[in-house]
């Protein structure tokens, strides 16, 4: 089949998550391939360390998958959405996601964000603290480090004197960081620090627009061009005639959030879809992340057929 509807689809770039949830090997290598065969612009997973919300599913860790998927693929760009940073030492980080970048010939994305402390990890020894300022001290250290060979920095949480981290990655500059933001200030600092901002899959579908104008004028404020500042949106979604029945008990349930799949999936047959698809595009995605949650590999054909109406 001849990649280029999908890949070039208008001005939007459609990508689609990994299969990471109860799945296996043989899973994930064909659902890439057929992903990338199809022409689709990019293979995303989640974030999937101990003591998040979706911890309690069996599901794949992230950055293992894409290195696996990178053995499978060769032009899909990979990313992962978003990473906690409390969660991750930015040096170390650092080192993965140039390894990833080196193994994958260039083709990572990383989403970076705060994400949400549970009380499950109050004794596992992470550094929840100054939540904010470690963030941005993070993506300070994994720029650093990949554009510098022996490396001194001299911040409030992070201080090192001529560390070196190789390789580099392929990509000049290192890989791309995406903030993954909901609140207002969580927005507007993206548009200061990030490459690019991508919206939660778990944030409220009407709520995007809004965000998109706080992005564009955060962008403005701090004299960055929003025509060169990629705005994506994860997208859970089930096509269907009784696809809301279906993914409700597996989004919500992966949530433990009641009502989640009213307020931020997409649900419904493939015209239904297609029409909420447009909508995020007009409001302003560059790229939308379609997240199915069951049958993967059949609402991967059907996604395919959808993108090409746009």
């Amino acid at each position: 089949m001849d990649a280029s509807p999908v890949a070039c689809a208008g001005v939007i770039r459609f990508s689609v998550s990994l299969p990471q949830a109860d799945v296996g090997p043989d899973d994930v290598v064909r659902f890439a391939r057929r992903a990338e065969e199809l022409g689709f612009t990019g293979l995303w997973v989640l974030d999937s360390t101990v003591g998040g919300v979706t911890t309690h599913t069996r599901t794949f860790e992230g950055m293992h998958v894409l290195t696996f998927t990178a053995a499978h693929t060769s032009r899909v760009r990979l990313g992962i959405a978003v990473l906690v940073q409390s969660r991750r030492n930015p040096v170390l980080l650092a080192k993965e996601l140039a390894t990833i970048d080196v193994l994958s010939g260039g083709r990572l994305t990383a989403g970076i964000g705060l994400g949400n402390d549970t009380p499950e990890i109050a004794g596992l020894g992470f550094q929840i603290e100054r939540r904010v300022r470690r963030l941005t001290e993070s993506v300070e250290v994994l720029r650093a480090l990949w554009r510098g060979d022996a490396v001194d920095f001299d911040g409030e949480l992070f201080r090192f004197t001529g560390l070196r981290v190789e390789p580099k990655p392929v990509q000049p500059g290192g890989v791309p960081i995406w903030l993954g933001a909901t609140a207002e200030p969580a927005v507007r600092r993206a548009a200061r620090i990030g490459d690019g901002w991508i919206g939660s899959g778990s944030s409220p579908l009407d709520g995007f627009p809004e965000r998109v104008q706080i992005l564009r004028a955060a962008l403005g404020d701090a004299g960055r061009d929003p025509a060169t500042f990629p705005v994506a949106k994860r997208v859970y979604l089930a096509i269907g005639d009784d696809a809301r029945k279906r993914l409700t008990p597996v989004l919500d349930g992966m949530y433990g959030m009641d009502g989640l799949t009213a307020r931020a999936a997409v649900c419904g047959t493939a015209d239904e879809v297609a029409e909420k698809l447009n909508w995020l595009a007009d409001a302003g995605a560059d790229e939308l992340l379609l997240n199915p949650l069951y049958d993967h590999d059949e609402h991967l054909e059907r996604l395919a057929e959808i993108v090409r109406s746009f």
